[in-house]
């Protein structure tokens, strides 16, 4: 399984440091919303924005963070919940992540997390890669009128 997550970075035509660092970036989104899946997060949320786009649509887009709403107001939600099946499904592909919720100084409606790449311990070469941060924002008051649509992500299942 720990191949897999190579797999998924040979998808990508990386010339350079950015480019590496980029895939490497899209390929720990595409594993985070795997997680998020398995727990069965997207019976009550939605993703969206622009790092929705590019992987759904494939737009030239890129965005660091992954923005998500809850598709009814919950007022019990909490995207701490979630941590394990994230960290988990980075753990089956030999990827060690850390996970840590942004405190906030007020009450907002929406919950924000930090998803970190801890490199592999065992390739030296990897350790002075510049970090990896995934944010991740949950809307806990979905819009107004919101509508969705179900799209199927094969990866990392299906390599």
């Amino acid at each position: 399984m720990a191949d897999i997550f190579n797999q998924m970075l040979s998808r990508y035509n990386i010339k350079t440091k950015e480019d590496k660092q980029n895939a490497v970036h899209e390929v720990m989104q595409q594993i985070c919303l795997a997680g998020l899946n398995r727990a069965g997060f997207f019976d009550k949320a939605a993703f969206y924005g622009g790092t929705c786009l590019r992987i759904f649509y494939n737009l030239p887009r890129f965005s660091e963070d992954m923005d998500f709403s809850l598709t009814e107001i919950d007022d019990n939600f909490n995207l701490e919940n979630y941590f394990d099946a994230i960290t988990n499904e980075f753990t089956l592909l030999g990827r060690e992540v850390q996970i840590q919720k942004k405190e906030k100084s007020q009450d907002t409606q929406i919950e924000s997390a930090f998803l970190k790449d801890n490199t592999d311990i065992v390739n030296i070469r990897f350790q002075t890669d510049p970090s990896i941060k995934i944010k991740i924002e949950v809307d806990k008051v979905p819009p107004l009128k919101f509508k969705t649509e179900h799209k199927l992500l094969l990866l990392p299942f299906r390599l």
